[in-house]
């Protein structure tokens, strides 16, 4: 059994039955998370909203659990976010929320366990990064860092010396300036929150460097000998913040 030590869990569904089978699931693979129990989402886009993990039923009066996530993800909510769905074709623009996983009504309870520890691992993880990143803030910007497990072992990744990172089937690669690549099961979205404003989403599954971007047009950005494809409606945006990046590093 995990301990989930100081983990907080929401379960956000409007029918109280697949509340209590998942937080009875929860409770088999941790007797000490802290759960909550949603029934409607809009409750779940306050200030005061922190859990951890969270069990969100797709499809809700009010307002369904998609566009929620999307709100919390705009409010920079890092929580980790399990949909909950009666059909899995609810859940195609999970990628564009960072969701972990989904789960689909009837629930068989193995498999809410898998995913219940999963959650556990990537809320863990997400906790170690943000402790390491606050560790870092007093730092020089070009030692700001990160530590992620790479092949096996914990891998400390200076921010500066990404050129780009990618993401493929949960696995975000960091493209080094003057190292290998660094592979991690993770969520891009969570390193763009990391990286801050030196750094841009140009597409959904690519972060770029600013730092590192030498040509660039409408349609694509090149970054060391890689044209990296500019996303519909990213352009404008893209600009913006390249020349917001150099103006930056002009009043240094």
């Amino acid at each position: 059994m995990l301990k989930g030590k100081y983990m907080k869990l929401a379960i956000c569904d409007d029918e109280k039955r697949v509340r209590d089978v998942i937080a009875e699931s929860v409770r088999e693979v941790s007797e000490s998370i802290e759960i909550e129990f949603y029934s409607d989402a809009r409750e779940l886009l306050t200030p005061a909203f922190d859990a951890d993990i969270l069990f969100l039923d797709i499809q809700m009066p009010g307002i369904d659990g998609m566009k929620a996530a999307r709100i919390m993800r705009e409010d920079g909510k890092k929580t980790v976010i399990v949909f909950v769905t009666a059909l899995a074709e609810q859940v195609f623009n999970a990628f564009d929320v960072g969701a972990l996983n989904y789960i689909v009504k009837p629930f068989r309870k193995d498999r809410i366990r898998d995913v219940i520890k999963s959650a556990i691992e990537q809320a863990e993880e997400n906790k170690y990064i943000e402790k390491t990143l606050t560790e870092k803030e007093e730092e020089n910007e070009s030692v700001r860092s990160i530590t992620v497990k790479a092949d096996g072992s914990n891998t400390r990744v200076i921010l500066s010396e990404i050129a780009y990172a990618e993401i493929y089937d949960r696995r975000v690669s960091l493209h080094m300036n003057d190292r290998d690549d660094i592979e991690y099961y993770g969520r891009i979205s969570e390193l763009e929150r990391i990286t801050g404003k030196d750094f841009f989403r140009i597409h959904r599954a690519f972060l770029v460097n600013l730092g590192y971007v030498t040509a660039y047009d409408s349609r694509y950005v090149r970054v060391g000998d890689m044209d990296i494809p500019v996303a519909r409606g990213k352009y404008r945006e893209f600009v913006k913040a390249y020349l917001s990046y150099h103006t930056r590093r002009e009043n240094l």
